[in-house]
């Protein structure tokens, strides 16, 4: 469940940044590359652990994200409004069985990581991931906070 979170921060983060004009436009392989570093220097991959590892990460993050935008898909069209009970019974469903495909997908993936790396490691990955989307939503608060003039120190402070 924490993941799924985390996966719905990064995808609004994702959509958020691309929104930004003063930054440019989002650059999903210059992202990805951000948090391969981060998560590299943080668990202290070896090359050859990061060659064995992020193969596996990506695959899986691929796979959560289609899952993702099929649950999105599913709440943004909801049935219309004089469909029966029984019709949003099925939405809802239908969202929470890609919910939980994509928990079996966490589970599947992690024990492929845990056999490419230690699990020690991986544990360390989805720490450094969590501390990077958690760094990346914190500047983008202080972004907002001075685009509207909030948080700002004047000269005389």
């Amino acid at each position: 469940m924490k993941q799924t979170i985390l996966l719905i921060c990064a995808l609004a983060l994702s959509t958020a940044l691309a929104a930004q004009p003063h930054r440019g436009k989002f650059n999903p392989e210059e992202f990805k590359a951000r948090l391969e570093n981060f998560i590299t220097a943080e668990t202290g991959f070896t090359p050859a652990e990061a060659q064995a590892f992020y193969p596996i990460y990506h695959e899986m993050k691929e796979k959560q994200r289609n899952l993702q935008r099929e649950i999105f898909r599913l709440k943004k069209n909801a049935p219309d409004s004089n469909a029966s009970d029984k019709d949003f019974a099925l939405v809802i469903q239908k969202i929470k069985d890609l919910g939980a495909e994509m928990a079996g997908l966490e589970v599947t993936y992690y024990k492929k990581m845990c056999k490419a790396v230690s699990p020690r490691k991986v544990y360390a990955a989805m720490q450094a991931e969590d501390k990077f989307h958690r760094r990346m939503l914190e500047g983008f608060g202080r972004n907002n906070q001075r685009a509207k003039g909030h948080g700002q120190r004047h000269k005389n402070e």
